[in-house]
């Protein structure tokens, strides 16, 4: 568990990332440790100063991240709108590679022997397989925040691979901290028109508020675009 936060200032032409350093894996048991050595605010473009903010298992996170980048530079997207959308596929696509591990591959299945053998498979097996499919959460959230053609946007990635566009608020908080920040800053007046200062006090203030939530670090790193 963690706590990000993106808020953008000055109507969107920049934003203040903060993050903790709490570290979530599974290898193969759930770990909880700080670590200022691995990244939880990740550049995303080589040609645009756009970042990608993790909660939840650091492992498959960054999985999904690398596809991102990759198609990012095979297909020369550099706008945050953009890349949003290829993390966003990125997302579904690592997701699914997960279920036909975990589901399907023990069965001597893939995902066309999946359904082009619907009626020859045990009812219950199409049930268990279809639900998992569906459901099944890999825990992990993403921010996407960065200069788009024009301004700064904000995106939010979570579970099955949905995307939103965080712009018409200004901000967004993701982890187990993500209510008790996102509550600061509507406590405190927060609005994307204020001043860049104004609002990276407010992320701080946000981000020290959420400690009280479990799994949240005390170290606190900070970036602004």
């Amino acid at each position: 568990m963690t706590i990000c936060i993106a808020a953008l200032y000055n109507n969107g032409k920049g934003i203040v990332f903060a993050s903790d350093q709490m570290v979530t894996a599974h290898f193969p048991i759930g770990y909880e440790f700080e670590n200022d050595e691995v990244e939880k605010i990740v550049g995303m473009c080589n040609d645009a100063p756009i970042h990608a903010l993790i909660s939840g298992d650091v492992l498959a996170a960054n999985e999904i991240i690398e596809a991102a980048r990759k198609d990012a530079e095979s297909q020369g997207i550099s706008a945050v709108m953009g890349i949003a959308e290829l993390l966003r596929k990125a997302y579904q696509t690592v997701r699914t590679t997960v279920v036909v591990r975990n589901e399907l591959e023990p069965r001597g299945l893939d995902m066309p022997a999946f359904y082009s053998n619907h009626q020859r498979l045990h009812p219950t097996v199409v049930q268990q397989i279809d639900s998992a499919l569906a459901t099944y959460n890999m825990e992990v959230e993403l921010i996407i925040g960065g200069k788009g053609e024009s301004k700064c946007g904000i995106y939010t990635i979570i579970n099955p691979g949905q995307s939103m566009c965080n712009d018409p608020v200004g901000h967004s908080a993701i982890g187990s901290g993500a209510p008790h920040a996102t509550y600061s800053l509507i406590e405190s007046g927060y609005k994307k028109s204020m001043g860049k200062e104004a609002v990276e006090k407010l992320v701080r203030e946000a981000k020290a508020r959420s400690e009280v939530a479990p799994g949240v670090g005390k170290a606190t790193n900070v970036i602004i675009i």
